[in-house]
């Protein structure tokens, strides 16, 4: 019997209708962003697609047509646990359908980190966004905790998954006024901008701040030479207000 990791999020983060998810992400991809052929991966935000699916929008559609495995890095929000766990499953189940996970790759992670399984929106958001864009690619689910080793993670991703595309699952700063949140997302920006896993701090307002971190020391050992904003918005452009803003950004790195 088959593994699956149930949808826990559908109806709140994102529809639960299958026509009507699938509609909506083709339209948050329909930006006339170009592929970056390239890239070895991404940030993209995970709140409610109302308040961050059209900056998400920007990174899928900007990320490489041919995608086979995705790993997707993405903070744990309601399971407290220290370090950083594989979903070693089958599949994770969206409105969409049977998302496969590649379990060569989550098999061997598993033999080197603990392996706990729990709901988590900031990766589940993730899922519809890749059935759509990539129809045929498989998953990797890493949830990191706290504490956790982003240099050894970064050194089992690439052990295991040395050609998959890297999502790290980040939304920046939380309930600030808005003048103060575009401030502190410009720092987390600008770290993210140099390459330097370093610069992404405990102090660094993103609740993803480990998941960017892993990615960006898979960045150095993969000899990426650059990455790129694409896209940077706040709940308040949503319409939420401007007094207690979430920021929501989309940066590519690429070789």
């Amino acid at each position: 019997m088959a593994d699956i990791l149930k949808p826990a999020f559908a109806g709140s983060f994102y529809p639960a209708d299958s026509v009507i998810l699938e509609m909506k992400i083709r339209q948050l991809l329909d930006n006339r962003c170009e592929p970056l052929e390239n890239a070895v991966g991404m940030v993209v935000p995970h709140a409610g697609y109302i308040y961050s699916g059209k900056t998400a929008g920007y990174g899928f559609a900007s990320a490489p047509d041919s995608v086979s495995t995705v790993v997707i890095l993405a903070p744990s929000h309601r399971f407290p646990f220290r370090g950083e766990t594989v979903f070693d499953a089958d599949f994770a189940e969206t409105p969409l359908g049977m998302c496969p996970i590649n379990r060569a790759v989550t098999s061997g992670m598993a033999s080197e980190m603990e392996t706990i399984v729990f709901p988590e929106h900031s990766f589940e958001v993730m899922v519809p966004f890749i059935q759509v864009r990539w129809p045929d690619a498989e998953i990797v689910p890493v949830i990191l905790g706290i504490e956790p080793d982003c240099r050894r993670t970064a050194w089992l991703i690439q052990k295991y998954a040395p050609d998959a595309f890297i999502v790290a699952s980040s939304d920046l700063s939380h309930f600030y006024p808005l003048a103060t949140a575009e401030k502190l997302d410009r720092q987390t920006i600008d770290a993210f901008l140099a390459l330097s896993p370093e610069r992404i701090t405990d102090s660094i307002e993103a609740c993803g701040r480990s998941a960017i971190r892993t990615l960006l020391h898979v960045a150095v050992l993969r000899k990426a030479k650059k990455a790129v904003e694409l896209h940077y918005s706040t709940s308040a452009d949503a319409g939420a207000g401007t007094e207690e803003v979430v920021g929501y950004f989309s940066g590519m790195v690429t070789g």
